[in-house]
C-alpha cells in the first residue's frame, strides 16, 4: 500500500535545502513486503537551524503524542504534558519554537470534558536535562488561547483550527506582531466560528506569568504563589540546560501550565459567523495593504468546509487596537458545496502582482485579490461602499481603480473609505450592502431585482458583495452572499394546509373504521352467552321469552315459592360410560338435582307455572265444602 508523502523544505546555511521523508518498508501477514507511509494530519513541523521541531505521535496507534526534535521530546503518555492535542501549526520566533493545538483541557477535568487551544513553545537551544531528564525537554511551557466575545457570561471559540504566519505592522498607535488565527466551537454546541489576533508580545508576557497547579486530586486549579517558584526560573532558556538543579526540573515536568492566558489584541473577534452551514476552516492574511491617504490594513482570507473565501478586514485596525469594526467585502464560491478548503495563501511575484492560492482535497484554484474592475462599478459610492483596501475612485478618470495604480498613495486623486464605505465627495451608493452582514453575521442574500438594481424597500448602505462579469461565470469562481433565507410560508397557505389535513383525517378514518365493522361482525347467535353449556338453566331461560304473558294476579291469590331441598344422590357408576350422558328430562325424577316436599296445606291442589326448580308462579285458594 502506497501512501502520501511530505516533502519538507528548510534554509541551511544560507541554501535553500528539500528533503522528502523516506517510505518505510513493512512485512504485513508475514509473507511480503509492501511499502507503506503514515501520516498523521496532525504533524506539525518547523525548522530551525537545520533542526527539525515536529508535534506528532511517537507510535502508530496514535495513543503517544509528542513535541520532538531529535533526541529531545515531552513527556510521554503525561497528561499534564500533552492531553490528547490535535496539532494546528507551528513557527519559529527568537529564542523560541512556538506550537499551536486544541486539547482536552486538564484544568477543567473536575467540572466535565471541554477543549482548550493552546500555545506551547521550547527553547531553540534546549539540549535536555541532567540523569534521567537527558532527553526531556527542559524548557517546554504551554498556555491558553482566549478567544471570546467578552461580557458578564463570555462566549468562547475554544477550538483553534488554523493560523497565520507572523505579521509585522502598526495598528493605530502601536507596532505589534499578530497571529491571525481561525476558532470554532465544539461540533455539538452552537455552529459558530471566529477570527482573533493575538500578539507576540501578549504570548511572551503569559510565559513569564504565574504557573497554574492543582493541589490534590479534588482540589481546584490556582495559580502557585511566586515563593514557591524555584530559582532559575523554570522555562527560561540557559547556555547548557543539563546544568539545571533538579529542583528546578522537578518543578516544571509537573507545572507546564500557565495560569494566564492570552487575550485577543483587539478585545473581540474580529470576524463572527453563526452558520450551521459552514465553519471556518483556514486563514491567510495579506499584511499591512496601503490605502490612499497612508493607513494600512491587514486583508483576511477565510476558507471555509462549503468551498468558500470569505474577505474580511478590521475597519478600525488603522485608527485604534481598541476596537473592532468587521467589514466583510465579499465571499467567493470556489469550490463546490461538499468540498472543504485545506490550505490558502497569498502570493506575489517580482512585479507584486498577487494572487490568492486556494487548495482543497483535490483541486488547486488560483484567484484574483480583488475585483475592483468590475463593470457593476460605475459611480463613486459603488466603489467606496466596497470598503475593500485594494479599491478606490479614481475622480480624475472617473471609475474606480485597484492597488498599483499611478499616485495611489495620494488620497488628493482617490477617494475610499474602509471604515465606513462612505465619502462626502461620493452620492450615495446605487448597490447596497445587506446591513445583516455588518458586524460579521450570517449575512442574508441581497435583495437584487431582475435588472440586478437593490429593491426599493432595501435600506441603502453598504455593499457585501460583487456579482463577476459572464466572462468570469465559466472560468472562475462565482461569487455569493452567505446563508439564504428558508422558506417562508403565508397564514393562508398554513391555514389551508391544516383544514386539508383534518378532513383527510375524518375520511380515512371513516372508511377504516367501515371496513373493520363489516369484518368483525357477527351473527346474533354467536353472541348468545355459554351456547355449549351443558346446564339446562340457560336454556329454559331462553324459552321463557316465549311463554305467554299470564294473566294478573286477583287480590285474594298468593304467590307462594317452594324452597328447594338437596337430595343426597348415590354415587356415579364411573365404570358405565353412559353415566356421563346428560338426563333427558322424562327420566327417573330420583336423579333429578331438587325436590321439592309438598306441604299438607296444599295438598290436592293445582300448581300452575311451575319452572324445574320447583317455582311456583301462582296459587289460587279454594274454599271446600
Amino acid at each position: 500500500m502506497s501512501g502520501p508523502t511530505r516533502l519538507i523544505r528548510y534554509q541551511q546555511n544560507g541554501q535553500l535545502s528539500s528533503h522528502r521523508p523516506k517510505t518505510k518498508r513493512v512485512r504485513c501477514g508475514g509473507t511480503e513486503e509492501t511499502e507503506m507511509s503514515v501520516e498523521y494530519n496532525d504533524d506539525r513541523l518547523s525548522l530551525s537551524h537545520g533542526d527539525l521541531y515536529s508535534g506528532t505521535v511517537a507510535d502508530f496507534s496514535g495513543m503517544d503524542p509528542i513535541i520532538y526534535r531529535e533526541s529531545l521530546q515531552t513527556e510521554q503518555y503525561d497528561s499534564m504534558s500533552l492531553n490528547a492535542p490535535d496539532f494546528v501549526s507551528s513557527m519559529a520566533q527568537g529564542d523560541f519554537v512556538y506550537f499551536f493545538f486544541r486539547e482536552t483541557a486538564v484544568e477543567y477535568i473536575n467540572c466535565g470534558k471541554t477543549v482548550y487551544s493552546r500555545v506551547a513553545r521550547v527553547c531553540k537551544n534546549d539540549r535536555g536535562g541532567p540523569h534521567r531528564f537527558r532527553n526531556r525537554w527542559t524548557s517546554f511551557l504551554k498556555s491558553r488561547l482566549n478567544c471570546s466575545v467578552s461580557g458578564d457570561f463570555p462566549f468562547y471559540f475554544n477550538e483553534i483550527q488554523s493560523t497565520t504566519e507572523l505579521i509585522d505592522g502598526k495598528y493605530g498607535d502601536v507596532m505589534a506582531q499578530l497571529i491571525y488565527a481561525t476558532f470554532t466551537t465544539p461540533p455539538n454546541s452552537i455552529s459558530g466560528s471566529a477570527v482573533c489576533a493575538f500578539s507576540l508580545q501578549n504570548i511572551a508576557d503569559t510565559f513569564e506569568g504565574n504557573f497554574k497547579e492543582q493541589a490534590a486530586i479534588n482540589s481546584n486549579w490556582l495559580p502557585v504563589q511566586s515563593s514557591k517558584v524555584p530559582d532559575p526560573r523554570p522555562g527560561q532558556c540557559h547556555n547548557d540546560s543539563r546544568t539545571l538543579p533538579d529542583l528546578t526540573l522537578n518543578f516544571i515536568k509537573t507545572h507546564s501550565l500557565m495560569d494566564e492566558s492570552v487575550s485577543n489584541f483587539f478585545g473581540q473577534p474580529i470576524v463572527i459567523r453563526t452558520s450551521v452551514h459552514y465553519r471556518f476552516t483556514q486563514i491567510a492574511v495579506d499584511p499591512q495593504v496601503k490605502v490612499p491617504g497612508g493607513n494600512t490594513y491587514d486583508v483576511l482570507f477565510i476558507g471555509t468546509d462549503n468551498g468558500k473565501v470569505i474577505k474580511a478586514v478590521n475597519g478600525l485596525s488603522a485608527e485604534t487596537r481598541h476596537g473592532v469594526r468587521p467589514v466583510v467585502v465579499e465571499e467567493i464560491q470556489v469550490f463546490p458545496g461538499h468540498v472543504a478548503v485545506r490550505s490558502i495563501k497569498v502570493v506575489r511575484n517580482s512585479r507584486q502582482d498577487g494572487r490568492l492560492i486556494v487548495v482543497s482535497d483535490g483541486e488547486v484554484q488560483s484567484l484574483r485579490l480583488h475585483r475592483c474592475d468590475s463593470n457593476k462599478i460605475s459611480s463613486c459610492g459603488e466603489c467606496v461602499a466596497l470598503q475593500d483596501p485594494y479599491c478606490a475612485w479614481d475622480k480624475l478618470q472617473g471609475k474606480c481603480r485597484s492597488q498599483g495604480s499611478g499616485r495611489w498613495g495620494e488620497e488628493s486623486y482617490f477617494y475610499q473609505s474602509v471604515a465606513t464605505g462612505q465619502h462626502a465627495a461620493c452620492p450615495p451608493p446605487k448597490i447596497v450592502k445587506d446591513p445583516s452582514s455588518v458586524g460579521g453575521l450570517s449575512s442574508t442574500q441581497p435583495k437584487y431585482n431582475h435588472d440586478h438594481q437593490p429593491s426599493k424597500d432595501q435600506p441603502e448602505g453598504q455593499i457585501i458583495n460583487i456579482v463577476p462579469d459572464k466572462e468570469y461565470e465559466h472560468s472562475g469562481p462565482s461569487v455569493s452572499a452567505a446563508d439564504g433565507l428558508p422558506p417562508q410560508y403565508s397564514v393562508e397557505t398554513l391555514v389551508m394546509a391544516v383544514v386539508a389535513g383534518a378532513v383527510s383525517a375524518l375520511v380515512v378514518g371513516f372508511i377504516a373504521g367501515y371496513l373493520c365493522g363489516r369484518k368483525c361482525h357477527k351473527d346474533e347467535d354467536d353472541n348468545l352467552p355459554y351456547p355449549d353449556t351443558e346446564y339446562e338453566y340457560f336454556e329454559q331461560r331462553q324459552n321463557m321469552n316465549r311463554i305467554q304473558a299470564e294473566p294478573k294476579l286477583l287480590p285474594q291469590e298468593e304467590v307462594t315459592y317452594a324452597e328447594p331441598v338437596l337430595v343426597p344422590q348415590p354415587p356415579p357408576k364411573l365404570h358405565s360410560p353412559k353415566n356421563t350422558l346428560r338426563k333427558l328430562p322424562h327420566q327417573n325424577n330420583a336423579e333429578t338435582l331438587f325436590q321439592f316436599q309438598t306441604d299438607n296445606a296444599y295438598n290436592g291442589r293445582e300448581y300452575r307455572g311451575r319452572d324445574n326448580f320447583g317455582t311456583l308462579r301462582s296459587h289460587q285458594d279454594f274454599n271446600v265444602s
